[in-house]
């Protein structure tokens, strides 16, 4: 409302009065009634508001989609003359049939909708909600603005919190990778038996050299006064640890190439995949973290039935830039995998650093595999570690167009 608009009605009211003008006291009344009207709309125009999102499901499956309800509610007995709701949604994913604007960042779009509502009446628009590109998405912060009905005073007010939309990366079937429809991996097979339990103690035999100090029987040893080596029944499954590097160049400050980033992602994804429907344990680990939280990506061989949901939510979680080396991650993690578990390596960057560490986790007993993508050592190969190079961007392009599985 103008600075002018109560002086001047003051003003109209006194002389009205001076010069006994009814017609001019009726119009200063009528004045005093429409900014009087406008002060108490402008002031309680947005209590009693409330803005809603609601998904389908908050999580979806690469190509999947899902409905999204966008409710508001005005609880007071006073009615809006105009509220508008602009909601800031990811430019990534596809919303139907809203038309979203531009804002200043290019990751981000806004969904304008303008409403009049009645005095307790609750609005809800539909839309659908298409998940074309793997993340986790925040939906808002919205802004809702009202004000009077003649415009004069306009009320904002900034609804801070985010509903968030997971996208699971894409699975493609392993042929589709150029990997071997069976035992893809061999049959995880090391140069000691692998295949033994520890949990599953199976009495005692004499020490012979290449066995485990770790399994060392002492009680044993001291009874026999000899050197005793535990002994493990078979194992009923053989668990798998995915090691993803999501880094796609030996040093950071030459970028990200995305397009073999989400190719290794998509192949994670899909060996996890793979190894669930063989039954095997299955555990992932990468050289970076998830958002929101900075958690990192740890997540141990197990065979729980919500285990690959977790996977496909971390890697859809997971943040671009690598925070290590992925030989670091391997070096840390491979003492606490459990017994006869097989290394599945899974980059876009094959340096010597990386083939020591995998030199030497396969000299310590340990299954290992490889899957290299783009230009890393697709000639190169490391022996006792089985060896996959499934080709870089145009073998991605080409996976992009298949159906998903």
């Amino acid at each position: 409302m103008g600075k002018f608009w109560w002086p001047l009605t003051i003003g109209l009211a006194v002389v009205s009065i001076l010069l006994r003008q009814n017609l001019l006291f009726l119009l200063s009344l009528l004045l005093a009634l429409m900014g009087g009207a406008s002060l108490l709309w402008a002031r309680v125009c947005l209590s009693g508001v409330t803005y809603q999102r609601r998904f389908g499901s908050a999580r979806l499956f690469y190509g999947e989609e899902t409905d999204l309800f966008i409710e508001v509610v005005n609880a007071k007995p006073l009615p809006l003359a105009w509220l508008r709701a602009e909601d800031e949604f990811p430019a990534a994913l596809a919303v139907t049939p809203a038309r979203l604007v531009a804002t200043h960042q290019p990751t981000r779009k806004r969904l304008v909708n303008l409403l009049t509502l009645r005095w307790y009446e609750r609005v809800t628009r539909h839309y659908r909600v298409r998940g074309v590109r793997r993340g986790a998405w925040a939906f808002g912060p919205v802004e809702l603005s009202s004000g009077d009905i003649f415009g004069f005073v306009v009320r904002r007010e900034v609804t801070p919190g985010a509903d968030m939309l997971v996208v699971y990366p894409r699975i493609v079937a392993l042929t589709a990778l150029g990997l071997p429809a069976r035992r893809p991996f061999g049959d995880f097979s090391t140069p000691r038996r692998l295949s033994e339990d520890p949990l599953r103690l199976n009495g005692a035999r004499a020490y012979a050299p290449g066995d485990s100090m770790r399994h060392i029987h002492w009680k044993a040893t001291a009874r026999r006064q000899e050197l005793q080596t535990k002994q493990f029944d078979p194992s009923a499954s053989h668990p798998l640890a995915i090691f993803l590097n999501v880094n796609t160049f030996e040093r950071l400050w030459e970028g990200i190439d995305t397009a073999l980033q989400e190719y290794a992602i998509t192949t994670a994804a899909s060996v996890a995949r793979w190894a669930w429907d063989s039954r095997h344990p299955v555990g992932l680990y990468a050289n970076t973290v998830m958002q929101p939280g900075a958690q990192p990506i740890a997540i141990r061989p197990g065979s729980h039935p919500d285990q690959l949901l977790h996977i496909l939510d971390a890697l859809a979680r997971a943040v671009d830039y690598g925070r290590w080396p992925i030989e670091s991650t391997l070096q840390r993690e491979a003492n606490r995998l459990p017994y006869g578990a097989t290394l599945i390596v899974i980059t876009a960057v094959l340096g010597d650093s990386l083939a020591r560490t995998l030199l030497d986790l396969r000299g310590r007993a340990y299954g290992v595999a490889l899957i290299t993508l783009g230009q890393a050592g697709a000639a190169r190969r490391i022996p006792g570690v089985q060896h996959y190079h499934i080709g870089g961007e145009k073998e991605w392009h080409e996976l992009a167009a298949l159906a998903l599985v």
